[in-house]
């Protein structure tokens, strides 16, 4: 069982780039860095790609109301510096993923998607990527899931008396209400029905009522005489409790004790001859029938909370640094994300300048930079060379993997 929501998307996420849509009036981005993870950068684009991607996602469920794009960029520029830091655990953890599992994993996106490997191949092209780049990424993916099964789920433990206080203190959610076994005879009425014809019913429902009340077997009659597909199991019903029938036959059928058979009873269907075969009377399901239900509550919400605070760990012993201010306040509540430290208010696009979600903050004071002084006066060229490389792969002049390697020598030369 998979507890971690940000990860349950395994295999989902990997085809991020590769099944991509295009959505009217995403802007074309001016790339720059928006965060460094240890030694790893974190792009405007690369970003913006993931937010698309999430928008897509949630336009194709009909999401309403749909979240604003500075709610999805903050929440997935949290996403992926959580991977940065997973991906840098498992490396340190010298947890490998082997061919077979991204081959095994491959295939299994193929086969959600219907895809065959031509269609792969032929989406993997259009996005400029090979299949060793995005074999890297699935790898990437899985040794995320590792990370966290590996670190959290030892951390994850419920002990018997837990379950059991949890049982005693909430009898209540283990309440299985009052059921009945019933049968009936059913003698439909339609709309369009003649007036002779629902008196000549009337009349069969009588006369098979009587012969119930006259001693003959209830089944005997359902078969001989029932216009429902129940008919040829005696008129049986199974199983029925408050709330799961028409609110005219509920009220006939509790009113029954067990044997009884009722009178007619009028519905929107038709005329019903009901029998209560059994009364179950309600009852407190005991522990050994709920005490998976009640394990399984307590790893899920274990799971969160442990792995939120490993997250945290590693946070705390990396660094990281957020080179965009944060959303509006109610979005960040909203997002229920780590809220980026530095403070700063949103300055209006200036004419001819591309459309920022994050934009820079404006101020006289000086900003800090990745690294301090030493990078800050390169850093303009810095990114002139970004947006130069990315347009390269934008335009299929270079592969996804020559970008991020020509972007990852860049970064070694800070």
């Amino acid at each position: 069982m998979k507890y971690w929501k940000p990860f349950n998307r395994l295999i989902a996420g990997a085809l991020c780039g590769v099944l991509g849509f295009a959505v009217p009036g995403w802007a074309v981005t001016m790339d720059r860095i928006v965060a460094k993870v240890n030694k790893e950068i974190i792009t405007q684009s690369e970003l913006e790609e993931r937010a698309l991607f999430r928008i897509m996602s949630l336009q194709k469920i009909k999401v309403q109301p749909m979240p604003s794009k500075e709610k999805v960029m903050y929440e997935e520029l949290e996403r992926m510096i959580e991977e940065r830091l997973l991906i840098d655990a498992g490396h340190q953890l010298q947890l490998n993923v082997d061919e077979a599992s991204v081959t095994k994993a491959i295939d299994e996106i193929k086969r959600n998607n219907g895809l065959n490997d031509e269609d792969l191949k032929r989406m993997l092209e259009s996005e400029s990527q090979s299949m060793e780049e995005y074999k890297s990424k699935i790898r990437n993916q899985i040794l995320i899931s590792r990370v966290i099964n590996y670190e959290v789920r030892k951390r994850v433990a419920v002990s018997d008396e837990e379950v059991e206080q949890y049982y005693r203190q909430h009898q209540k959610e283990f309440w299985v209400p009052e059921k009945l076994k019933l049968r009936h005879i059913l003698f439909l009425m339609d709309e369009g029905l003649l007036e002779s014809d629902k008196r000549l019913k009337e009349q069969k429902a009588q006369e098979a009522l009587q012969k119930i009340r006259s001693g003959e077997k209830f089944e005997a009659i359902a078969k001989e005489y029932s216009e429902d597909v129940s008919a040829n199991t005696g008129g049986e019903l199974g199983e029925i409790e408050r709330g799961k029938m028409m609110p005219e036959f509920e009220k006939a059928a509790f009113r029954l004790k067990e044997g009884e058979v009722s009178g007619l009873v009028n519905t929107s269907y038709g005329l019903h001859i009901i029998k209560v075969d059994q009364i179950i009377p309600g009852q407190t399901l005991p522990l050994d029938k709920v005490k998976n239900l009640i394990v399984n509550k307590f790893k899920n919400e274990k799971f969160q909370n442990e792995s939120k605070a490993f997250l945290k760990e590693l946070r705390n012993r990396a660094f990281v640094e957020i080179k965009i201010i944060p959303p509006p306040k109610p979005v960040v509540e909203e997002a229920k994300s780590i809220e980026p430290n530095r403070p700063g208010k949103l300055r209006s696009r200036q004419k001819g300048e591309p459309a920022n979600l994050f934009p820079v903050p404006r101020t006289n004071k000086p900003q800090p930079s990745l690294t301090q002084s030493r990078v800050f006066p390169r850093f303009q060229t810095f990114e002139q060379k970004l947006r130069y490389y990315k347009q390269l792969r934008d335009n299929k002049k270079i592969t996804e993997g020559e970008y991020q390697k020509r972007k990852k020598e860049l970064l070694n030369r800070l």
